[in-house]
């Protein structure tokens, strides 16, 4: 009979112990458990970050003014850091608009219109620590794209292309200053 009530009791110790030696105190990182982490994945060692205005060697004038302004709105939003004069700042993130193309997707059989365009943007950048001048990631051809309907009935604008193709890359890019996953 004593050993009818011991059995559940330990049963239950057992399952207790078991919950237990499962709970982890410590997040997981991706590096040292191959799991899923709520940390950020920025690097610790910077404070600061200036966004230059980025270069243009295309003939769409306000696409390096827009992206930059973009970078600077995402870096305040999804990062650690705070933005910076450049004398001031941590680190430097610079580059430049190498090319913008459209691309006709789909045209319209009845009139021969563009019905689906693609506004394609391919820039160079760097962030660079301003304390040591070592790059700390550098993309070159870097690339963003946006869909846009310049035909009837939607009629839009190349500005809508324009406008979503730079908060894709402002996007992309300040993904990019991550860690390595």
């Amino acid at each position: 009979m004593n050993f009818m009530l011991r059995a559940p009791l330990f049963c239950l110790a057992l399952i207790f112990a078991a919950l237990l030696a499962s709970c982890d105190t410590t997040p997981a990182t991706t590096e040292d458990s191959g799991g899923y982490s709520m940390r950020s994945r920025f690097p610790k060692e910077y404070r600061t970050i200036a966004v230059a205005v980025f270069g243009n060697d295309t003939f769409d004038r306000p696409i390096n003014g827009e992206l930059t302004e973009a970078l600077i709105k995402e870096v305040q939003a999804v990062t650690p850091y705070h933005i910076a004069s450049d004398a001031r700042s941590d680190t430097l993130l610079r580059g430049t608009v190498r090319k913008r193309t459209m691309r006709e997707l789909s045209k319209s059989r009845s009139t021969g219109l563009s019905e689906e365009m693609l506004y394609e943007v391919t820039v160079d950048w760097e962030w660079i620590d301003q304390r040591t001048g070592k790059v700390i990631v550098a993309r070159n051809g870097f690339q963003g794209s946006a869909l846009f309907v310049p035909s009837r009935p939607s009629s839009e604008p190349t500005d809508i292309g324009r406008i979503a193709v730079v908060q894709n890359l402002a996007t992309d890019i300040v993904a990019n200053l991550q860690g390595n996953w």
